[in-house]
């Protein structure tokens, strides 16, 4: 009981921090939509001076969101790093605004950390390594990185949750669900958006990331995949060394790979790494289907030689098959100026797969194709055609799956980069022969025969179970058993309707009694004078009330 009620204040307290953050830095506007300044315990706190009555800038800009979001903490600094891979949700401005949130904080003292080190990994720091350097090399939200020497004598950097992160995390995500489920129910506006969907997908995502197990996997298996390539460098994971919370693994010496004036010390050419970091994209899309989802300049180390390493795998993105063959259906389709089928393919990638108006979708999409699509890919910017392509989606609301969106971040940051090494750099050749080879792949001979077998192979599995379904239901029904459940949209708000309305008639009733019973009381020579007065002063009370309420219902 106690745990419990110390949760809710909690929860209520860091909701009211929320609150005077966004109010200061001029999201006022979002304070009022969410309804966050009404409501008692939004009066209480505000007595208490924990938050204050909303004012500021109407107009919201990603900077400031931005800013308000590292001001909020670790939770809210990778929320905003996710929705910066929804540009269909925040549009294309605020996304690259929130892509340049760094999570980076002012470390910690080693001595904090180091008993998370001897608990994980079961022994001294000393009898661990050979040497250990307190002094972190990079310090982020969950982590700090630090520089060691194995007993074997090789250079490690060795990854370190910091203590508390977790427990701080997860009392967030729980905040954050029920402002996710608060918005998806007063803001109609927002609610095709899906908040309570898009909050589980960051717990999914920032849980994973928590548990640095799962990345040593994901760093073996792009090791895998990049294995005898002279161009990527993938760094070896120690197992022996690594737990839940911690992760050592190979120290990779380089420079980023935006520090053109280091180049020539590395034996290196701009022009030859920024094509090959493109080409490395392509590659993890179309053939391993397993892609980092973050290749920003700070996560990528040139190494010497035109060789590139990658780092920081805790966002990486999967796809199935089918998702690369739809990818360079979209990617055909511009090209061709086939506007249908680009929608038709964009729409797969979609949580609904459909939309209320397709007729003037596919009208917007083929103007978007003929003025300005064929402009934009005559440049070589591929990922800022499709941005462009998903910001008609986002016109439409129409929502990307996630798997989908970190793809496109991915793209749009490599192009970036790219340019930034090499501004005449054209991504279509580079491009271009995934997508040819994945769509002669769809249509050889082998690749029909495979899908004709699976899909004879289906419908033998269906033939054999509808027997049995039917079975199953004839047994319900004769047993009474069967029941038919309907959900009619927008019932609940129905129910709330007649529900008031019905408090209303009830305050009405008894407000008309009391005025009844007091007149009587006034008019019979009973010495009841005061209490009929009382009755008459609580009747317009009450009934001041109702007309105040019916009056403001009628404002909204």
């Amino acid at each position: 009981m106690y745990r419990t009620i110390s949760k809710r204040v909690g929860n209520a307290v860091r909701l009211a921090e929320v609150v005077q953050v966004l109010v200061r830095y001029g999201f006022s506007d979002v304070v009022h939509r969410l309804g966050l300044h009404e409501g008692l315990p939004a009066k209480v706190l505000r007595g208490l001076r924990l938050i204050e009555a909303p004012s500021g800038e109407p107009e919201t800009q990603g900077r400031r969101l931005r800013a308000a979001l590292t001001e909020l903490g670790p939770t809210a600094v990778k929320f905003g790093q996710i929705l910066s891979t929804r540009p269909e949700l925040v549009g294309g401005e605020m996304a690259k605004d929130l892509g340049l949130l760094q999570d980076r904080v002012r470390a910690i003292e080693f001595e904090k950390l180091k008993p998370v080190i001897e608990n994980e990994l079961g022994a001294p720091v000393a009898d661990l390594f050979f040497e250990f350097n307190e002094e972190a090399v990079a310090s982020a939200s969950l982590s700090q990185v630090y520089r060691a020497t194995t007993r074997t004598g090789k250079h490690v950097a060795v990854k370190v949750q910091r203590p508390g992160v977790r427990r701080i995390i997860e009392s967030d995500l729980v905040l954050m669900r029920s402002i996710a489920e608060w918005i998806a129910e007063r803001v109609p506006d927002v609610a095709w958006m899906n908040p309570v969907g898009t909050v589980d997908e960051f717990a999914r995502s920032v849980k994973r990331e928590l548990d640095f197990g799962i990345e040593a996997r994901i760093i073996e298996q792009f090791r895998k995949n990049y294995e005898g390539d002279p161009q990527i460098f993938v760094p070896r994971v120690y197992t022996e060394l690594s737990s839940e919370r911690v992760l050592t693994m190979d120290w990779v010496e380089g420079v980023r790979v935006d520090d053109i004036a280091q180049y020539g010390r590395y034996r290196s050419n701009p022009h030859t790494v920024a094509v090959t970091g493109a080409d490395t994209l392509c590659k993890q899309v179309f053939e391993h289907r397993f892609f980092h989802a973050d290749p920003h300049p700070g996560n990528i180390l040139l190494i010497g030689e035109n060789r590139i390493a990658f780092l920081d795998y805790g966002m990486v993105g999967s796809l199935e098959e089918t998702d690369t063959a739809t990818i360079a259906d979209v990617l055909r389709a511009i090209f061709r100026q086939d506007a249908e089928s680009a929608v038709q393919a964009m729409l797969q990638f979609t949580t609904s797969g459909e939309t209320d108006d397709y007729s003037a979708l596919v009208h917007e999409v083929a103007d978007y194709i003929a003025f300005d699509a064929q402009a934009i890919i005559s440049t070589g910017e591929v990922g800022k055609a499709i941005e462009r392509l998903t910001a008609i989606m986002r016109k439409y609301r129409l929502q990307l799956a996630p798997r989908v969106s970190l793809l496109m971040k991915a793209l749009a940051t490599v192009e970036s980069t790219g340019r930034a090494l090499d501004p005449e750099i054209d991504m279509v050749p580079i491009i271009q022969p995934y997508v040819e080879r994945i769509v002669a792949h769809r249509f050889s001979p082998a690749q029909l025969a495979r899908e004709a077998r699976q899909n004879m192979a289906l419908f033998v599995r269906m033939g054999r179970q509808v027997p049995g379904d039917v079975s199953h239901l004839m047994r319900m029904l004769r047993a009474g058993k069967l029941k038919i459940q309907l959900n009619h949209e927008g019932i609940n708000h129905l129910a709330a309707a007649i529900d008031r309305a019905s408090n209303r008639v009830t305050v009405g009733l008894i407000t008309g009694a009391i005025i009844v019973g007091s007149s009587l009381l006034l008019t019979a020579d009973i010495g009841a004078r005061t209490l009929g007065l009382s009755g008459f002063i609580f009747a317009g009370l009450l009934g001041l009330s109702l007309v105040i309420s019916i009056l403001r219902s009628r404002d909204i």
